[in-house]
């Protein structure tokens, strides 16, 4: 089984996390979903890097979870294309990230992508993550290189729908994010499995490290 940087593990028990000084929030909602988010960090033998996820953006716990543990994994990708939103309650669907799905999933036919952050962690356990604040979490794992202008048109259509609409660029291990790509002028940061790292072309020199 390969285990990616936000796919998500469903355990069966708090019990199989470490535990390491878990604040007070994770005892009280973890338990509700017992699902965590792959962290992009290097994996230690037998055990994955994981979050969880609380209700207020401030609240994210790094913890280990091991490979034994996994009851079940659910990636961004399948969320895409099972079209998770479709059945959601009608309250749910009213969300401006939840809304602005259908349309979305129009424009990036045929692209590679699926759906983070927390429309992607309430799409896949029906727990109330995203709020009307939320932004929309996308990730996209690419075939080639798309030039600034490409990127501009396109992050263009996807923030139509009255929601902002973040595309991270998937290679490997390594992310980036297309807005900040689209509109940079020198350096941009690409996130790798060991620390963020500064380059002049994402598609290039993210290529020099570990994918």
């Amino acid at each position: 089984m390969v285990i990616e940087t936000h796919d998500l593990i469903q355990i069966s028990s708090p019990m199989e996390l470490i535990n390491n000084d878990q604040p007070k929030w994770v005892q009280e909602i973890f338990p509700k979903s017992l699902t965590v988010v792959v962290r992009r960090s290097p994996f230690v033998e037998g055990w994955i890097p994981v979050g969880i996820r609380g209700i207020k953006r401030e609240q994210r716990f790094a913890t280990y979870v091991s490979t034994s543990a996994i009851q079940k994994v659910i990636t961004p990708y399948q969320l895409v294309r099972e079209g998770s939103w479709v059945d959601l309650g009608a309250e749910r669907k009213k969300l401006p990230a939840m809304s602005a799905l259908p349309g979305i999933s129009k424009i990036l036919s045929g692209y590679n992508w699926g759906i983070s952050g927390s429309v992607g962690f309430e799409l896949a356990t029906r727990t109330n993550t995203a709020k009307v604040t939320s932004d929309l979490d996308l990730i996209w794992k690419v075939e080639k290189p798309i030039s600034k202008s490409s990127a501009q048109a396109l992050l263009k259509k996807l923030n139509m729908f009255g929601v902002h609409a973040d595309l991270q660029v998937i290679q490997g291990n390594n992310g980036f994010s297309l807005e900040e790509y689209a509109n940079s002028r020198s350096t941009i940061m690409v996130k790798t499995l060991k620390e963020p790292i500064l380059v002049h072309d994402p598609w290039i020199d993210s290529n020099r490290v570990e994918r």
